[in-house]
């Protein structure tokens, strides 16, 4: 039975050598070759993901979110909240949508649905089982219509904004892909980091502003293309403009460019982008990336984050906009980096980017913040939450692990992500103390960069920095807390 079993292997592995292969060391990771041109509202696009299986499980598909996809016409869920959604379709409703033109495996078309809960997940059947430490690569051609919304992806009066464009992995959890819904609320993002090169295309007449490293510019014709190149990417986003004005700082050999056309004083504004590095650096653990973009662009909300490159509104007054450069690039550690399902778990990240927030105004006294006025207006703001709260609804739910879909509103959900877990953290701070409450945050980064980290994590973390906080964190993430 055993020579059988062998020799039926050796033939299976003969039949599928073309499309999957084992790896050495150097070649586990998942990477992205994007070719995309934009032209008009389209953008054609085609992707080969090299997916590296580095789970115990086998795997005889692999599934991709389409997060574009959500803002095509009669979608099941929108991807605008009711708070928003007039301001963000300005000019009337318009609508996207993403087509999947064909899927290979090798240069063999590939059988592939268009599925999930409101068509934003392709499913994409192998030609067999992919088994631990095996790769396959898959080529998909696309097409997306892009909505005429000012939002992550779309086109407005002054920008392009491209996140979110492709189709990407989902991100694994226990061991399969985890399907992400586009919720209006929040940030439905999950994905695990992949090692990408991107080749642009666009009008000439367009500034390009992209998540990764500049390789190469060459004009063609009437075109611009632009080659980047972004490791441990955690998601690829682009903004273009024919009104970018572009300026460029340099932080312990990281080039630092702020994308605007509408800022009075510019140079301030990257400014607070280099002085925000340089101290989440010292803080937290270095920054991992080699460049760091500033964007400045129409969105409905303060801003965005993706790796290497943050969305500002053009909409933000002066402090505001301070406020959010810095809360944006703390981003670059807590999510961009340290990874988070920010559908089932927003508190950790967006809670630390917010007391990130916090931690910088106190080192930088000059900006005429100081760490007890901040806390103390977090906690005005929480309480009259509550209170609100319990006028319309009878009771207030302060629980803290829900899913993005579980919060009744944007309000409720700022509250308890930005607010309550803030407010968390600082109580930790102080129960703490310094020294443990560092160390833990330290932990936290070093522990889990370029991974995914849940709740065990970030209390193990500070535990390991010999701060007793399990028993803390659950009091507050269980909703028993009072603030």
């Amino acid at each position: 039975m055993k020579r059988i079993r062998s020799v039926f292997a050796v033939v299976l592995a003969a039949c599928f050598l073309p499309w999957f292969f084992a790896c050495n060391g150097s070649l586990k990771k998942t990477t992205y070759d994007i070719e995309a041109q934009v032209s008009g509202d389209t953008l054609s696009g085609r992707e080969t993901v090299t997916f590296f299986n580095d789970t115990e499980n086998s795997f005889t598909s692999l599934k991709f979110n389409l997060y574009a996809n959500a803002f095509r016409e009669n979608a099941a869920v929108s991807p605008i909240s009711a708070q928003y959604y007039y301001k963000a379709y300005e000019n009337g409703e318009s609508y996207g949508n993403t087509e999947i033109k064909a899927v290979y495996i090798g240069e063999k078309e590939a059988e592939f649905s268009v599925a999930g809960t409101d068509e934003n997940i392709l499913e994409v059947k192998l030609f067999g089982e992919l088994f631990p430490d095996e790769k396959v690569s898959v080529t998909i051609e696309f097409t997306v219509k892009l909505a005429e919304v000012i939002a992550r992806t779309g086109i407005n009066g002054k920008t392009v904004n491209l996140a979110n464009f492709y189709p990407i992995l989902c991100g694994i959890k226990d061991g399969a892909f985890f399907e992400c819904e586009y919720y209006a609320v929040g940030d439905p993002f999950f994905s695990d980091v992949a090692d990408y090169k991107v080749k642009f295309t666009a009008p000439k007449e367009y500034v390009v502003a992209a998540g990764g490293r500049e390789v190469s510019s060459e004009t063609q014709g009437e075109n611009t293309v632009k080659v980047f190149e972004s490791e441990n990417c955690r998601s690829f986003a682009i903004v273009i403009s024919k009104d970018f004005e572009v300026i460029s700082g340099d932080f312990n050999g990281v080039k630092v460019s702020y994308f605007y056309y509408a800022d009075e004083d510019p140079q301030e504004s990257l400014s607070d982008a280099i002085s925000a590095l340089g101290y989440f650096s010292e803080t937290f653990g270095e920054y991992p990336f080699p460049v760091y973009n500033v964007v400045q662009t129409k969105f409905v909300q303060g801003g965005m984050e993706f790796t290497s490159l943050v969305f500002i509104s053009d909409e933000l007054e002066k402090a505001a906009k301070r406020e959010v450069i810095v809360h944006e690039t703390a981003h670059q550690w807590w999510q961009a980096a340290v990874g988070v399902n920010e559908i089932e778990s927003p508190f950790i990240d967006e809670g630390l980017a917010e007391y990130s927030v916090v931690l910088f105004y106190e080192n930088h006294p000059d900006y005429g913040f100081t760490r007890k006025q901040l806390i103390d207006s977090s906690e005005k703001t929480y309480k009259v939450f509550c209170s609100v709260y319990k006028k319309i609804s009878g009771e207030v739910d302060t629980t803290m692990t829900r899913r993005l879909n579980e919060y009744k509103s944007e309000y409720e959900y700022v509250n308890i992500a930005y607010v309550k877990s803030c407010i968390m953290f600082d109580y930790l701070r102080q129960t703490v103390g310094d020294n443990k409450f560092f160390s833990g945050l330290k932990r936290f980064y070093d522990e889990n960069r370029f991974k995914i980290a849940g709740e065990e994590e970030l209390i193990g973390a500070f535990e390991r920095a010999g701060a007793d906080s399990n028993g803390f964190f659950r009091s507050f993430l269980d909703g028993k807390v009072i603030i």
